[in-house]
């Protein structure tokens, strides 16, 4: 225990100043700002923990002293005392113990009113000081707790909770407590009395259970339950037969509460007297209470204490416990409100605290309970999972019963019910449950749950409310799936219940949906006992009946992994299944199952999720050859006639799932195959026929692929099959059961007539090649042919495609070995024409178009020929059928519903696959006639969409040319028809130059592709071989490379190095077609394309002019149409070469011409300026016309009050305007660099003059010659807007930026841009600067310049217009800081002009000058001193202008003279040194900030000459300046903060302290982050230790800036106060006027600043030794 401190047993007051500053807080501690009231309770504790006594006396004397004080601020009190009496317990003096328990008491019972803020207030006192002193408490609140009088509500609420705080302490009073409680529970009326006795007794009840609880621990270790049994149980009869009844609802749930509480004191046999009674009133309150929880915490105690030590006094009681737990455990609970939750978990615990004593009756009663609604299942399971979780002994012998009762639930169709039930079965199979009879159809249940069907919706009755928070089937249909793999990979014991009967669902058709889980779960089992080897591994097929045997098997699992990535990617699942059971199915296929199915586990896992590797159809070549080597190594024919029965019964099971049906069909076939039976064969082919859906293409199409399987080893009876079915099926009239006639819709026969004719096409394709030609005719194509005419339905429409393009492709003589002529075949190529014309050209919707011309391809290759007419029909319809769709999702339209993503993945599919066909079939007329005019019969059907303004036409047209050139190349052998060149190659090569340059990058490079092949194929008809090389031609090669890029510069270089490839290559008889194809390609609708031909034109015309006869004059006066409708760059500039041409003979007629025109210039006229800047004999001539002109006009006009004589506006004029407009273009032309270096100086000052005029001027009027009579009102009032729209400003300083970057100043443009200047050269306050820090960049950057600029601009320093004068000082000024580049004699002149405007009228002009004398500080110390002496004189002049009402001229004086001051001697500034450090003293308070920066600067600045003889006048000067310093170090503005640290680390080696210097340099970074209140703290020793007599002279100037302006200097100072007194020495708290300063910390209480009032708190609170 730490001893209270000397002194404090005697007297509580210090006697010093801290009393009073305590006091004050007090007084102040309910301050109007939260902030300030937080941080003063806070220094109060602070000061409380060093000085409890002193503060908690001085609050006691405080509220004892004024009784009328604020609630509220009584309240901030005792909460303090609250905090410091938690902190400080142990050292709290203890004579004031007694007082401070008195006020806390008195303060608690002052008003017989309830008023909680107070009262909690001091209770909270109260209770914390019974956590040590709890006698003196208790005996104190006993005085207030007289039998016969009723307490104070908080009276009785303070003892309650100082039994929570220390029940060692507290119980021992309880039963004095009690026995004056009791007495007077009857004397309670409000309910808010009877509350607090009630919530006391519950809490007097915890502290017994505490103190009991930890017995060895306890003072007294007599003491136990029983001690206060009866005095409870006196408690316990009142509450609950007196005000269990109460109307208020909050007192009720109190009784409840505390009856809990209570029920664990009171001696059983009492309790059990209670029951009958209180039981039943318990549960009717959750009647009347909308909140039951308190309700159930309650009764959970109860029952708790009622089944103790297997009670069962309960019995008579239970069925109706048991009843209202269970409507309370069916209510849902809400999960966004906490209470329903815990109510619900209590719920349940009170089954599981009731289950201890009764069992068997808790179970009978909620297996009863299943058999009712949704809701009461689902909270009956709920407490069946709660109690087979806590797995009692109570619940060894009712796993059967609860088993065998859980039946009733495998029924239920509600996904609710399901979803707890499914987690009742995980927790049976942790517990045991499941390996006990009826095990295996909880694990059914589950199996169903994993076969749910997604948008599987339980319907509801009407009268059933819409569940707000539904079970979807996805959702339980995975969490079972999760169940199954926990139950198989978590709990062994589970394996020998779910094997093998897992098996027993693998073919039950409503379990398909499950497939994949159940054959994981098995696959999982089977391989680990085939590892294991155990015993239980073989089946024993003939014993357990249940199982599917092998054939089964082989037939589900095979059909099953034929679609692996449907029934949630179950593939690979099966497969596994297949490799641990192989053994159980044949031991023949052991072998080749175990080398194969890995193999194909492998090509799943590695392709299945990717769509760019996936093959369906590769992957059912796969599984079909697995399944033939698997027949193939049984060689068992009665086996395969299993299999391939079994492959039939099955059929039922993929009704709905055409997928599996497909290849069922197709594993069908190959087993007939491979049958020799032909019983079988012909019983299976009418299984087939019966069962497949003819209106499915999936169903139709495995049907034919089976029966072409079956075709190729059973032909005959494959035809006689089809035969039958087209004579019996496809009748509209079939006889039925019973000789009735049934009729088939016409739609019905037509599905039957798709399926028929796709099975003739695979028949055909299957059927022996040796025997099928003699087919075709006789037997195929007769049955087939009727079917052609008037066909509505698609699918057999595409059905009867498919058919010829198999039948096409069984009749080529790659098929069959030998030629044969089909004189069939332009009758079905009209059918195909046909077809294809009937489809919409708006919407890609089916595959007919595209499964037409794939059939046409295959058709176009048999023999005979076809003519020209069928060819171009041909031709013709099956390009448009495709060119004219649209790009995009070519499907019919759903409104505005969203696209689906698998719905555009078919689309792409179905577009791609389309013109795949049409390329095909272009291909395969071509090869027919592979000669030039052969490919022209065909180009010219793609050539009008080649100039189509829709991309994807051109795209369309390129792609297909492109195809068809590549096929010419590759297949041509005969040149004959060339006449030794590609005839008709110039008309093929300019339709496609154009398109070079295509905006589609697609197109681009096709075409260029596309231009050297024809090239290629010419070579050929030259004779070349094919192998020959052409270096010019090949070079295209790279061309078609760099097509693909976008960059313009790359595009048309690419055209210019074609167009000479072409210029080469071009045969002369060639050429003019080639020409007359460019023209028409300028007039391109795509503008890049023009420009292409233009490149291409000129370069033919520049290198084989001279082969054409060219009409000059013609192509002269194209020049100015092309300029107008020519709006592309590239294509552009061939045009302007014909302006530039003009001007070199007539140049000053289109020079005067071109400045007419209106402003600003419209792009052709910049274009023109532009041209004409590209010839530097012109440029000359247009440098030298302008300058002159800007120089000798006014560049505005004023408008003066002749009153004030002041300027009102100014306004452009317009000839200067129309020069620099003019400059700006020219600029833009980089051929103006060479001529530009011999002018730029002199361009460089005109410009920068005129953007000194041009600051705040208005926009030009227009000219008359612009809005002369001749112009429309429109065209006036237009000229008249576009003119107001001009910015002088921006245009002159635009043209000062074009004239820099064009005089490769191209860093100092970097230089300005990252400082801003353009802006600032528009603003009228800021173009100075601008100005300044543009001769800075000049000087730095462009230094061979600046000679010839001062020579020009001096002049203008005598100008009569005040912009120019200042521009012009500005700009001089700043080169002086620059050095002038090293040229001293061009500083001298400038610095003689400055002098001589030292007197300018312009106030701006003077500051600039006295900037411009302070940059002589930048020449050196030698050129410093030289102007010394000078420059000093004006900047005290400066110092004292009396026209600088904005300190201008002052802050530029004292940022010149910092600068001086650096540079030097001592004997020249130190007769004045004094008179600086008092001239600037004022500006440290200066309101503008850049003032006080500078100032601090300069005072740092002057701290060089205080080492020397002025060292102890300037230390005073220090010493002076030191407070404010360090005040200012936490300035609201950053400048002024880095000016302050940098003149502290001037003065540190001055100031006489080389801590303080230490501290200075290594904390006072100029970009360093310094945490103010820490370096001060710390600052503040050191100023202690090392200048301890100046303490107080420096608290008193602190005490000087609590009167400052900015509250932040004023927080400051008080922090500073605050640090310097609370480090000092006791010894040395004489030398501080301690009355006066506290008493000013004490004001600031009171200052209109919060953060003041902070400060002032927390300074405080370091001073509790004053």
């Amino acid at each position: 225990m730490i001893m209270p401190l000397p002194g404090e047993d005697e007297g509580f007051s210090t006697g010093g100043q801290i009393d009073a500053m305590v006091m004050a807080m007090i007084d102040t501690a309910y301050d109007k700002n939260m902030g300030v009231r937080t941080i003063i309770a806070t220094s109060l504790v602070n000061i409380g923990k060093k000085k409890p006594g002193l503060v908690l006396h001085s609050c006691h004397n405080y509220l004892r002293k004024h009784s009328k004080l604020q609630r509220d601020h009584r309240v901030v009190i005792l909460q303090t005392m609250e905090r410091i009496l938690k902190e400080t317990l142990d050292r709290v003096p203890l004579p004031l113990i007694p007082d401070l328990v008195k006020l806390a008491s008195d303060e608690l019972t002052a008003t017989k009113e309830v008023q909680p803020e107070w009262q909690t207030a001091a209770s909270g006192v109260l209770v914390a000081l019974g956590h040590k002193y709890c006698n003196e408490v208790m005996e104190e609140l006993v005085r207030k707790f007289q039998p016969g009088t009723l307490p104070h509500f908080f009276v009785v609420q303070t003892m309650a909770n100082l039994a929570t705080a220390n029940s060692f302490g507290f119980v021992p009073f309880l039963t004095a407590t009690l026995g004056t409680l009791l007495p007077m529970l009857g004397m309670a009326k409000q309910d808010n009395m009877k509350w607090v006795c009630v919530h006391a007794l519950a809490r007097f009840s915890e502290s017994i259970e505490d103190y009991v609880a930890n017995i060895e621990n306890a003072p007294d270790s007599t003491i136990n339950k029983a001690t206060y049994s009866t005095q409870i149980f006196t408690a316990f009869d009142h509450i609950f037969n007196a005000w269990q009844q109460s109307k208020e609802a909050k007192l009720r749930l109190m009784v409840v509460e505390a009856l809990g509480h209570m029920s664990k004191i009171i001696l059983q046999e009492r309790l059990e007297e209670q029951v009958p009674k209180l039981i039943p009133t318990i549960l009717n309150m959750y009647k009347k209470h909308p909140e039951p929880f308190f309700i159930t915490q309650g009764l959970c105690m109860i029952l708790e204490s009622a089944v103790a030590n297997g009670s069962t006094m309960l019995e008579a009681q239970l069925e109706t416990i048991l009843n209202t737990l269970h409507a309370q455990v069916c209510v849902p609970p809400d999960f966004n409100h906490p209470l329903t939750m815990k109510n619900h978990n209590e719920v349940l615990r009170c089954f599981a605290v009731v289950a201890r004593s009764f069992s068997d009756r808790v179970v009978a009663y909620l297996l009863q309970k299943l058999e009712g609604n949704e809701r009461i299942r689902i909270g009956t399971l709920g407490v069946f999972k709660q109690l087979i979780n806590s797995n009692g002994p109570h619940m060894d012998n009712k796993k059967s019963l609860v088993l065998s009762g859980l039946r009733i639930i495998l029924a239920d169709q509600s996904n609710k019910v399901k979803k707890i039930f499914a987690q009742v079965v995980i927790a049976m199979a942790h517990h045991g449950y499941l390996e006990l009879e009826g095990g295996n159809l909880m694990i059914e249940f589950v199996v169903k749950q994993c076969a749910l069907q997604p948008n599987d919706v339980v319907q509801t009755s009407k009268k059933e409310k819409v569940d707000p928070d539904p079970v979807n089937s996805a959702a339980l249909r995975a969490m079972c799936d999760n169940v199954i793999h926990l139950i198989t990979t978590t709990v062994v014991d589970m394996e020998s219940v779910l094997w093998p009967f897992l098996l027993e669902f693998i073919v039950q058709p409503q379990y398909t949906d499950a497939m994949g889980t159940l054959c994981q779960s098995l696959a999982f089992i089977g391989a680990k006992k085939r590892d294991e080897e155990t015993d239980d591994y073989k089946l024993l097929y003939e014993e357990l009946s249940s199982l599917p045997k092998p054939n089964i098997l082989v037939a589900r699992l095979m059909v099953m992994a034929g679609r692996p990535d449907n029934g949630r990617k179950r593939g690979i699942h099966v497969l596994k299944l297949m490799l641990a059971m192989s053994p159980n199915i044949h031991d023949a296929v052991v072998d080749m199952w175990d080398a194969v199915i890995p193999k194909l586990i492998q090509y799943i896992e590695e392709n299945l999720d990717d769509e760019d590797k996936w093959s369906q159809k590769s992957w059912e070549d796969l599984l079909l050859k697995l399944l033939s080597k698997t027949l193939d190594v049984v060689e068992e024919e009665e086996w395969h006639c299993d299999i391939g029965a079994a492959l039939g019964d099955h059929i039922p099971l993929y009704q709905e799932m055409p997928e599996e049906k497909n290849f069922l069909y197709k594993c069908l076939g190959v087993v007939m195959r491979k049958v020799k039976n032909t019983q079988f064969v012909q019983k299976h082919l009418d299984i087939m026929f019966s069962s497949v859906r003819h209106n499915n293409h999936l169903e139709r199409e495995g049907c034919a692929y089976g029966l072409g399987f079956c075709a190729s080893s059973h032909l005959d009876i494959a035809l006689a099959k089809l035969e039958s079915v087209t004579k019996m099926d496809m009748a509209r009239k079939s006889t039925g059961f019973f000789g009735l006639v049934k009729d088939k819709t016409e739609a019905d026969v037509e599905r039957i007539k798709s399926t028929v004719m796709l099975c003739y096409g695979y028949l055909t394709l299957f059927a022996p090649s040796d025997i099928i030609a003699s087919r075709v005719e006789a037997n195929i194509l007769r049955n087939i042919n009727p079917h052609f005419a008037h066909v509505k339905d698609t699918a057999v429409k595409q059905n009867l495609i498919r058919a010829v393009d198999l039948i096409g492709k069984a009749l080529h003589p790659d098929h069959l070995k030998r030629n044969y002529s089909f004189s069939k075949k332009t009758e079905l190529l009209n059918h195909m024409l046909s077809y294809m014309k009937t489809e919409s050209t708006k919407e890609l919707h089916n595959e007919t178009r595209s499964l037409a011309m794939q059939s046409c391809a295959t058709l176009v290759k048999l023999e005979p020929h076809l003519n020209d007419a069928d060819t171009f029909d041909l031709i013709k319809v099956s390009v448009e059928c495709m060119f004219k769709l649209p790009v995009g999702l070519l499907v019919p339209g759903k409104g505005k519903e969203e696209v689906k993503e698998e719905q555009v993945r078919q689309n792409e599919s179905l577009v791609k696959t389309s013109f795949s066909s049409l390329h095909d079939l272009l291909s395969e007329i071509l090869r027919k006639d592979l000669t030039p005019q052969g490919f022209l019969n065909v180009f010219k059907h793609l050539e009008p969409w080649m100039v189509s303004v829709q991309d994807h036409e051109r795209q369309r047209s390129v792609t297909a040319t492109l195809i068809l050139l590549k096929f010419y190349l590759n297949n041509v052998t005969d040149m004959s028809a060339g006449s030794g060149s590609f005839t008709n190659m110039g008309t093929l090569i300019g339709r496609l130059v154009p398109r070079c340059s295509d905006p589609d990058l697609t197109v681009r490079e096709n075409t260029v592709q596309a231009i050297q092949i024809i090239l290629r194929i010419d070579l050929l008809y030259q004779g070349k071989t094919a192998s020959f090389q052409d270096p010019v031609i090949e070079a295209l090669t790279v061309i078609r490379e760099r097509a693909a890029q976008t960059d313009p510069n790359v595009l048309y270089s690419l055209v210019n190095d074609l167009s000479k490839a072409l210029a080469k290559k071009i045969p002369s008889e060639q050429l003019k077609p080639f020409i007359y194809m460019l023209i028409e390609g300028l007039l391109d609708v795509q503008s890049h394309c023009s420009s292409g031909a233009c490149v291409v034109l000129n370069t033919m015309l520049k290198t084989r002019g001279t082969e054409l006869v060219v009409d000059v004059d013609e192509m002269i006066g194209a020049i100015h149409f092309k300029l107008i409708n020519i709006s592309y760059q590239q294509t552009r500039t061939g045009t302007l070469r014909a302006v530039r041409t003009l001007a070199s003979n007539h140049l000053s007629n289109v020079v005067d011409t071109l400045l007419k025109y209106p402003l600003p210039y419209d792009a052709h006229i910049q274009d023109c300026w532009k041209s004409l800047a590209s010839d530097p004999v012109i440029l000359k001539h247009l440098f030298d016309s302008f300058m002159d002109t800007l120089t000798r006009n006014v560049h505005y006009e004023e408008k003066i009050d002749h009153k004030t004589k002041k300027t009102i506006s100014k306004t452009a004029n317009v000839s200067p305007l129309t020069i620099v407009h003019a400059l700006i273009e020219i600029l833009a032309v980089e051929e103006t660099e060479a001529s530009l270096r011999d002018q730029f100086h002199r361009i460089f000052a005109t410009l920068l003059i005129y953007v000194g005029s041009c600051v705040g001027v208005r926009p030009p009027n227009p000219p008359e010659s612009v809005t002369k009579d001749g112009a429309s009102g429109k065209d006036k009032k237009a000229m008249t807007k576009a003119y107001a729209a001009i910015k002088p400003s921006v245009v002159a300083v635009n043209a000062l930026k074009a004239l820099i970057l064009r005089g490769q100043g191209s860093e100092l443009i970097q230089f300005l841009e990252s400082e801003g200047v353009w802006d600032m050269l528009q603003d009228t306050d800021k173009y100075q600067d601008g100005v300044s820090i543009l001769a800075q960049g000049m000087a730095k950057h462009m230094t061979g310049y600046i000679s010839k600029i001062v020579s020009c601009l001096i002049p203008t320093l005598a100008s009569l217009y005040e912009p120019q004068r200042v521009v012009t000082a500005a700009f001089l000024a700043e080169l002086v800081n620059q050095k002038c580049a090293g040229d001293m004699q061009l500083v001298e002149d400038i610095m003689n002009n400055l002098l001589g405007r030292m007197v300018d009228s312009c106030h701006v002009v003077r500051m600039l000058c006295i900037r411009g004398m302070g940059n002589v500080a930048s020449l050196g110390p030698q050129q410093t001193q030289k102007y010394c002496t000078t420059v000093l004189s004006a900047m005290m002049a400066g110092m004292d202008d009396k026209e600088d009402t904005d300190d201008q001229i002052l802050l530029e004086s004292m940022t010149g003279l910092s600068r001086i001051l650096v540079k030097i001697d001592e004997s020249n500034i130190r007769p004045i040194l004094v008179n600086i450090a008092l001239r600037i003293r004022p500006c440290f308070e200066k309101d503008r900030a850049t003032v006080r920066a500078v100032s601090f600067t300069l005072f740092g600045n002057l701290s060089r000459f205080g080492d020397g003889p002025s060292k102890p006048p300037f230390l005073e000067q220090i010493h002076t300046n030191f407070v404010s310093l360090l005040l200012h170090l936490n300035d609201e503005d950053e400048d002024v903060k880095k000016a302050c640290k940098f003149t502290l680390r001037e003065v540190g080696p001055l100031i006489g302290s080389e801590s303080l210097n230490k501290m200075f340099q290594k904390h006072l970074l100029d970009e360093g982050s310094l945490n103010y209140g820490e370096f001060m703290f710390n600052l503040s020793k050191v100023i202690i230790s090392d200048f301890l007599q100046k303490v107080n002279f420096y608290v008193m100037a602190n005490v000087g800036f609590f009167k400052s302006s900015w509250p932040d200097i004023r927080g400051n100072a008080a922090m500073f106060v605050g640090f310097l007194l609370g480090n000092l020495p006791e010894a040395s708290h004489t030398l501080i006027t301690k009355e006066h300063v506290c008493g000013a910390l004490i004001l600031l209480l009171k200052d209109p600043d919060a953060a003041v009032r902070i400060k002032a708190s927390e300074a405080m609170s370091l001073l509790p030794e004053y």
